[in-house]
């Protein structure tokens, strides 16, 4: 039985007329990362306000461990960093880390050791006593969010935008972060533009565009099945074609371009990269490089079928990237040299 349950979704907007998701089915497996992928304005904050009973679907079902999510069982196992958070700004960091602690109906005696916790998980040092949410940067905010998550031991985790607002540092931090989660067992679903990120931390993915849950596949199988090999060799007097094309032929895999001296094949695995090698090496060709070329999450969602266009999806993902750098209305400060 699946942990989470979603069957045909739905939530529409002005009396029905705009859809904001559309007859959207998913699982999530107890213990599992699951990632909601696409472009701005694709559904996915309305799927995790859904999934979170902040928003009233207009029609489907959603089951979180048997239950509705609006069910108070259901809510005690939840940790959530939303997209854009908006904390008690007047509070001190240990105030507000002790004030969720308290929502979250923990014991008391337990409360200092989990602040420190916490704040360890997230790697953020800070005197915790004296600085302001208000005086946080973005990135800080953010760590700060998830550190708040996490209270408690949460058997779910649900992470909207979980790398916003943070630097490469940050971003290693967050899969360290996940994949430790991951480790405890607890089960984690998130969505995110940062598809290379996606791509390292999850389990499956859901391709979500216009609403619509496109596709959802295992990022494993994706990664082996669209692997491209480049093989470079040393300039001489014959004539590759031959080679190449009995290497192919051979491997049973494709010889998809030639460039000079070097080509490239799709092949399914390292066994069909070393046929290749070896085909060509007996023609007579000295192979001195291969390596692989993968193409990233975003460009498999691209290439999708009846997708938009490269150009739109593209200004989609750089708006996200400049959003990282504004802090959020209600986030602080940003301080100086952060």
């Amino acid at each position: 039985m699946s942990l989470i349950a979603v069957e045909n979704l739905t939530k529409t907007y002005r009396q029905g007329k705009v859809k904001a998701v559309d007859q959207a089915c998913f699982d999530v497996q107890e213990g599992e990362v699951f990632g909601l992928i696409g472009p701005n304005g694709a559904g996915k904050t309305t799927i995790f306000g859904c999934l979170l009973a902040l928003t009233q679907p207009s029609a489907g079902l959603i089951k979180i461990d048997g239950m509705s999510p609006f069910a108070l069982d259901v809510k005690q196992q939840i940790g959530f960093l939303p997209e854009r958070p908006c904390y008690n700004r007047w509070m001190s960091v240990k105030q507000f880390l002790a004030y969720h602690h308290w929502l979250a109906g923990r014991p008391s005696v337990e409360r200092e050791s989990e602040i420190k916790r916490v704040l360890a998980l997230v790697e953020l040092d800070v005197d915790i006593n004296r600085r302001k949410v208000k005086e946080m940067s973005r990135g800080m905010l953010q760590r700060l969010g998830i550190a708040q998550a996490l209270i408690g031991h949460p058997r779910i985790f649900f992470l909207d935008e979980p790398t916003s607002g943070m630097d490469p540092l940050g971003f290693i931090l967050i899969r360290k972060l996940l994949l430790k989660c991951k480790e405890e067992g607890m089960t984690i679903v998130l969505n995110s533009h940062h598809l290379n990120e996606v791509e390292k931390v999850c389990d499956r993915i859901a391709f979500i565009r216009k609403g619509k849950i496109e596709e959802v596949a295992n990022v494993a199988a994706l990664s082996h099945v669209r692997q491209i090999l480049i093989v470079s060799w040393l300039a001489c007097d014959t004539d590759s074609a031959p080679a190449l094309a009995a290497a192919a032929q051979s491997s049973g895999c494709t010889l998809i371009e030639v460039t000079g001296e070097t080509a490239k094949f799709t092949v399914s695995g390292n066994d069909k990269a070393a046929d290749i090698i070896a085909s060509l090496t007996s023609s007579g060709l000295r192979v001195y490089k291969s390596n692989f070329e993968k193409r990233e999450l975003v460009e498999l969602f691209l290439s999708a079928p009846e997708q938009a266009s490269k150009e739109t999806l593209g200004q989609d993902f750089e708006q996200d990237q400049n959003s990282e750098n504004a802090l959020d209305e209600s986030g602080g400060s940003k301080l100086p040299n952060e």
